[in-house]
Parts: structure tokens; C-alpha cells; sequence
């Protein structure tokens, strides 16, 4: 089989348990649900997208909240992400099949270091960080700057899985074969359905 270009988030996909939104509200003192949670989520969107660090969208939350900055980044003192080890087998068998497997995450900078510390991006041939590439999904520009990178695929040839649903659209739109992530094993029956490659789990 000639070679494809697979592509994987990584939160919710490669890594369970990382939603650390509500704690970093609670810590900061903003209650939660937030009245003002659309104004926060583009504070962090704006550090997804590497404009700003996790930190100063800490510190301008906390401002407009009228409260003080917070004393540590819960950001990352919230986080503890767990690894989906099938998940790691997928991408380990389908580098066998010599296929070539990249992440595509949105994420914050500090979030990018444990990962990176923790060797859990080690799987992949590379990574797309959102706020090193100032790209964010949805945005089609954030596919766009795979395809410029890895410029011996065309959209057709990239298969692309992600927890979310807006972020599959906006891939499908572009002819990149798209599919939600719920198991590693229902993405891998995707691609057997596909490409006629088989994995075993």
C-alpha cells in the first residue's frame, strides 16, 4: 500500500482525562459555569494559538474577574492526562505498516511540556503543536500547514481522527478522510475499511 499521512489528536484521542477547564476556573476563583465563559475560552484559544502564553490568559481571566493573579499556572498543576496505551499500539502498528503517523493537537504551552517531558509525543514521526504552528482547529489553515509541511501528501491521502466533531468537519471539508475517535479499535476498523490494513489489539 503506498503510504499515507495519518494524523491524530491528542487530547481525548492519545490521552484520557485532560479536560482541565473546570478546575482552572475553580481555582481561579471564577465560578463555575463562568457568566463570562465565552470571553475566557478565547483568552485560551488565543494561547492555543501561541499569541499569548498560558499564563498571561491566566492573568487577563483573573483581571477581568477582578481577582488576583493566581500564585501557580493551574493550567498545569490540573492537568493529568492518562495514556491510551491501544491508542499508542494504532499508531505503533500502523508505523509498521510504513505508514506515516503525525499529531495534530490544539494545546497551551505548558501542556506541550508535560507531554514532551513525559515522552508521550515519542509515538509520532512529528507534531503539529497549535501555538508553535499559530494554527487551531477548526480553522482550515491549521491543515493547510501540515500539507505545506508534509508535502509529499495531498489531503486525499491524510486520514485524520479527532474527538470532536467540529474539528472532523472542518478536515472533511478539505477531502481528507475523517472520522471521530471514540476507541482505538473503531479507528482501526476505519482503516481496515479504507486501506485494507489490519491491526491486532
Amino acid at each position: 500500500m503506498m503510504p499515507r499521512l495519518f494524523i491524530f489528536d491528542m487530547g481525548g484521542v492519545v490521552v484520557r482525562n485532560c479536560d482541565a477547564w473546570e478546575a482552572v476556573i475553580t481555582a481561579l476563583g471564577i465560578p463555575y459555569p463562568a457568566e463570562d465563559a465565552t470571553r475566557l475560552r478565547a483568552l485560551i484559544a488565543a494561547a492555543g494559538r501561541g499569541n499569548i502564553t498560558s499564563a498571561e490568559a491566566l492573568e487577563l481571566m483573573t483581571k477581568r474577574a477582578g481577582l488576583p493573579p493566581p500564585a501557580e499556572n493551574p493550567w498545569e498543576t490540573a492537568f493529568h492526562p492518562r495514556v491510551d496505551e491501544k491508542t499508542v499500539s494504532l499508531i505503533t502498528q500502523l508505523k509498521a505498516h510504513r505508514q506515516r503517523v503525525v499529531c495534530g493537537t490544539n494545546t497551551i504551552d505548558v501542556h506541550y511540556d508535560y507531554h514532551v517531558r513525559h515522552g508521550e509525543y515519542a509515538a509520532f514521526d512529528a507534531v503539529y503543536a497549535s501555538h508553535l504552528i499559530g494554527q487551531i482547529k477548526p480553522d482550515k489553515t491549521f491543515w493547510y500547514c501540515i500539507r505545506d509541511a508534509e508535502k509529499d501528501y495531498a489531503f486525499s491521502d491524510m486520514f485524520f481522527f479527532d474527538d470532536l466533531q467540529e474539528n472532523v468537519c472542518a478536515a472533511a471539508a478539505l477531502g481528507i478522510h475523517a472520522h471521530v475517535f471514540t476507541t482505538a479499535e473503531d479507528a482501526a476498523a476505519y482503516i481496515t475499511a479504507a486501506t485494507g490494513l489490519r491491526f491486532a489489539f
